[in-house]
């Protein structure tokens, strides 16, 4: 096991330091802070998630942290890339380039500490923790109507097939006498987001030695996505017309994220499992013929 030394501890203080502000303004801006959000609420998962795997595998790193290792010179040019973010800002109240400067920053620090070497170590925390990062409404705003569109109407068309009196108009769902809006944080582009994220962080986990059906896993996990949202939003529906508003808007409504969540878990582990079981013969039949 490697030990944290000084100069680590140093640089890690530093850095936390100059960011401390920037959590903050996340979870207690006077707008409510983003990460209080339900679209931005995966923000502390992902992060907390990015800094155990990278305990964890730091853990496991047998060089050196002296800053001899190669490729140290480049700790300073992605602290200057954190730094060209951070400055404007914090200046300007950006809190999306605050956030991002976080990463190439604690790049630069591991580069620092130990090269290459404790770079390619820790290079998937590092590419996890960009995960956290908001992303701003303008970049996804347009994909997530689109999304939201197709699943009210899938959501109609299932529910019409079964008799229930509900038509849409956009993204707002009329089932009986109740309204309701498919909104981002349901099934908006940001919760497909979230889900992928953690559809890789599974992968990662497993560590599958096989590239393609690391692959065919990845892209599986976005049609995942959206059947998890799907079923989230009929579940909403059929809890609102059966039970009425103040349910579909109540306590059962935060229990529909989980059962979303869940829902996608299974179907990926499905999925993986599904994956295993036709590679199976394949590798029975290298084995015959060897």
């Amino acid at each position: 096991m490697l030990p944290i030394n000084v100069d680590v501890l140093v640089l890690a203080i530093g850095l936390f330091g100059m960011f401390a502000l920037t959590l903050y303004s996340l979870f207690f801006h006077e707008d409510g802070g983003l990460w209080n959000k339900d679209e931005h609420s995966h923000g502390p998962i992902m992060l907390c998630l990015s800094l155990w795997l990278l305990w964890t595998r730091w853990q496991d790193f047998e060089g050196t942290l002296d800053g001899s290792a190669a490729g140290t010179w480049s700790g300073w040019v992605f602290f200057l890339i954190g730094v060209a973010f951070y400055i404007p800002g914090r200046a300007l109240n950006i809190i999306y380039f605050e956030t991002f400067a976080f990463v190439p920053m604690l790049i630069g620090m591991v580069a620092l500490l130990g090269g290459w070497p404790l770079l390619m170590k820790l290079k998937f925390p590092l590419f996890f923790m960009m995960f956290m990062v908001p992303i701003p409404g303008f970049v996804l705003d347009p994909i997530s109507q689109f999304v939201k569109l197709h699943i009210s109407i899938v959501v109609t068309e299932i529910l019409h097939f079964f008799g229930y009196p509900i038509a849409h108009t956009g993204v707002v769902l009329a089932i009986g006498p109740y309204q309701l809006l498919v909104a981002d944080a349901c099934a908006g582009m940001r919760t497909l987001f979230m889900l992928e994220a953690l559809g890789i962080f599974y992968l990662n986990v497993v560590k599958h030695s096989s590239m393609t059906r690391n692959v065919i896993l990845g892209i599986l996990i976005v049609p995942i996505s959206f059947l998890a949202n799907m079923l989230r939003v009929l579940f909403l529906a059929l809890i609102t017309y059966h039970l009425g508003d103040e349910m579909g808007q109540g306590y059962l409504h935060g229990l529909a994220g989980i059962v979303l969540f869940g829902i996608a878990l299974a179907l990926t582990v499905g999925a993986d499992g599904l994956l295993r079981l036709m590679s199976r013969p394949s590798r029975d039949q290298q084995l015959q013929g060897a």
